[in-house]
């Protein structure tokens, strides 16, 4: 069974989430399987399981950071506000009811034995469970038949760590006073206290925090300065929403309707050089931007009675004639002409939408829960993009039809029509999720944008994994360097921390990748590290697999390609014996061979891989295929974690002395001495 630890907060955004994916990524650079939990959590920002399960999108963050996919085990109990007083409540992934704060709660407690089946499920199959909590567990008037903080401290017999928030100011009070309205037994559970978003110097604080520590007994485990590390946010309390400002550009604006979800479909724009994003919430506020995204929204009509009292609806259809408008789920569904409730899913009624497109959307009972591919409909090419292949999930109640004019945009693989646009293609709706995580089509869009006013178009290569993966790293990196990370490992261990612990900051060894050898000239030297690449994979561990000599032809490739924690780097030709070749030919492997090695040093500057094996490096450092020293230099200064495997015959000295293993494999009897030539499928 796994050992688990609970992250709390003394408030709602203190960084429960943040810290929470950090301590994720850090155990399992650690060499840990970890998993995010949280019972229940209350989020417009949802997201839907490869079963087609919806939970908050911050448990599949949190899944992310630890390298795992993300299930419905990890937030058994979601609540989707759909006004003041209510929510619609999901369990275990599926819709249970509506209800009102005052139904749910009285009913709450029945849920107690769902959160520990998932809970118990996840031990199971990992050793380390990552709790966060939820707001506060110093709200004293919910804490009967709590289920989230406290009481899940409990169920799970876990340690809890309290982080709080000290940028918005009273962090002491606020720190001491959450330990403090609480049982004794509820304060004998906090292991530590840690300050989040700090700015400026430590120094300063550290007589406030050691009367901290006595007033309440608690050590202070860490201060996280403010650090701009952009991981997804949990819903309306993110900045993110406070965006307003216009830089030179591409000008993007995000309708920030009242009940909007799923914003983080329109991260990916942040992060394109020349284009800046911002939320509106006032007619005066949306200006005249070159795209205008409706995001999702768990109520569609009631939003839309909103654009049309704040005076959006008109400036929105306004700025239609000139710009461009697209919509996400719930935004797909208001820029329609029609809105149908016949069943009071959401609203009751009848109501008009925006107008921009010639559909109308039917609210009915079922929910639609489901990631899925398509493809963009090839007659229409929009941004000259053909067939483009497109991915994403969709989570929403009802249907959108062709009132007649819209043109079709997107087929999904069930056959299904799941978008719609305008005949030129400027406004245009879909519902799924994550589309813009296609990066074809989010940067072909910019760049139409920015041909259309005469910006030449920047060359993007920005993919959205490495991106994140660089994130999660750097998050890892601030909660190692801010936290007793010791401490940590104590709390959860125990005093066998000591024995248990596999990575971190321990000591010289603890966490460090090592550096194979596979040598000699027996049989299975390439063998050994695919096995081991294999290995890695199948713990979770990502794997960039290269190769020199070999080409594209050797079997193996077809499986390696398939196991999506490896990623494979190789020469496009082989060409032959180095030392028969011209001189001409020489200088074009030098030059081909010097390319691989710096794709692989740009791989590994990305902070994604965990392992890296070079396959024939000994060949390509023998002939000066690659320049020795940065090779020398690249082993000796590599990235603490990074477990490095390399093969070849007759290493190096200098190679042999810097490697943590060395195997040299022994040929005592090969077939080839009895003119037996290598095999498909068992030599290559």
């Amino acid at each position: 069974m796994a050992k688990a630890i609970m992250i709390q907060g003394t408030m709602s955004n203190s960084g429960k989430t943040f810290v929470t994916a950090g301590l994720c990524r850090v155990f399992k650079q650690d060499g840990y399987k970890v998993a995010p939990f949280k019972s229940q959590n209350m989020a417009l920002n949802s997201y839907i399981t490869k079963e087609g399960l919806e939970i908050g999108r911050a448990q599949a963050m949190q899944a992310e950071a630890a390298m795992i996919e993300p299930t419905h085990w990890m937030n058994p109990i979601l609540l989707k506000p759909t006004s003041s007083m209510g929510s619609q409540v999901i369990v275990n992934g599926e819709v249970y009811d509506n209800l009102s704060a005052q139904e749910y709660y009285k009913m709450k407690d029945n849920l107690a034995p769902e959160v520990m089946k998932a809970f118990n499920h996840l031990s199971e199959e990992n050793d380390i469970i990552v709790i966060e909590g939820a707001g506060s567990p110093a709200e004293i008037n919910l804490a009967e038949n709590d289920i989230v903080n406290m009481g899940m401290a409990k169920m799970a017999d876990a340690p809890v760590i309290l982080v709080a928030d000290i940028d918005r100011g009273g962090v002491f009070a606020s720190a001491y006073g959450t330990i403090k309205l609480l049982p004794v037994e509820d304060q004998e559970r906090f292991c530590g206290i840690v300050i989040n978003k700090f700015r400026g110097d430590v120094d300063i604080l550290k007589p406030g925090l050691t009367m901290l520590e006595d007033l309440t007994g608690k050590p202070v485990l860490g201060v996280i300065p403010m650090e701009k590390i952009d991981v997804d946010d949990e819903d309306s309390l993110s900045d993110r929403l406070n965006q307003k400002t216009i830089t030179e550009g591409i000008d993007v604006a995000v309708i920030r309707l009242p009940h909007i979800s799923n914003f983080t479909d329109f991260s990916v724009f942040e992060l394109i050089d020349g284009v800046s994003l911002r939320y509106v919430t006032d007619k005066k506020e949306l200006g005249d931007p070159d795209l205008i995204l409706l995001p999702g929204t768990k109520n569609t009509m009631g939003d839309m009675e909103w654009l049309i009292e704040s005076g959006l609806e008109g400036a929105i259809i306004r700025a239609a004639r000139t710009t461009r408008v697209i919509g996400i789920c719930g935004g797909f569904q208001l820029l329609g002409k029609e809105m149908h409730d016949p069943d009071g899913v959401e609203h009751g009624g009848d109501m008009r939408g925006l107008g921009l497109l010639d559909t109308k959307t039917i609210f009915k009972e079922a929910k639609t829960r489901t990631r899925i591919h398509g493809h963009i409909s090839e007659e229409h090419n929009i941004y000259n993009l053909d067939n483009l292949s497109v991915e994403g999930y969709e989570i929403h109640m009802g249907t959108t039809e062709n009132l007649g004019e819209a043109i079709p945009m997107i087929t999904l693989e069930d056959g299904r029509t799941d978008a719609y646009m305008t005949k030129d293609g400027r406004v245009w709706g879909s519902y799924l999720h994550g589309i813009f995580d296609n990066e074809d089509l989010v940067f072909a869009l910019v760049q139409d944008i920015m041909k259309e006013k005469g910006i030449n178009p920047a060359e993007n290569h920005l993919s959205i994994a490495e991106y994140k993966e660089i994130q999660y790293n750097k998050l890892a990196d601030l909660i190692r360097n801010s936290l007793d990370m010791d401490a940590v490992y104590k709390a959860l261990f125990g005093e066998k921390e000591e024995v248990v612990r596999c990575g971190g900051k321990k000591d010289d060894t603890s966490g460090k990748g090592l550096v194979h050898i596979y040598c000699g000239d027996g049989k299975g030297k390439t063998s050994a590290a695919i096995g081991l690449a294999v290995r890695a994979a199948g713990s979770g561990l990502k794997v960039l697999f290269t190769r020199f000599l070999k080409n594209e032809s050797s079997g193996e490739l077809a499986i390696l390609d398939d196991i999506s924690q490896i990623k494979v780097l190789h020469l496009e030709k082989s060409y032959g014996f180095f030392k028969n070749l011209s001189e001409e030919k020489k200088q074009e492997v030098r030059e081909t061979y010097l390319q691989l090695w710096r794709a692989i040093e740009l791989e590994i500057l990305t902070g994604r891989y965990n392992v890296l094996v070079i396959d024939e490096f000994m060949a390509a450092y023998k002939y000066d295929l690659i320049p020795k020293e940065e090779a020398i230099e690249f082993l000796e200064k590599k990235p603490k974690e990074l477990e490095i495997v390399l093969t070849g015959r007759n290493p190096d000295e200098k190679l042999v002395e810097l490697a943590d293993y060395v195997s040299e494999i022994k040929k005592v009897k090969h077939p080839f001495d009895q003119g037996i030539y290598a095999r498909k499928g068992i030599e290559y």
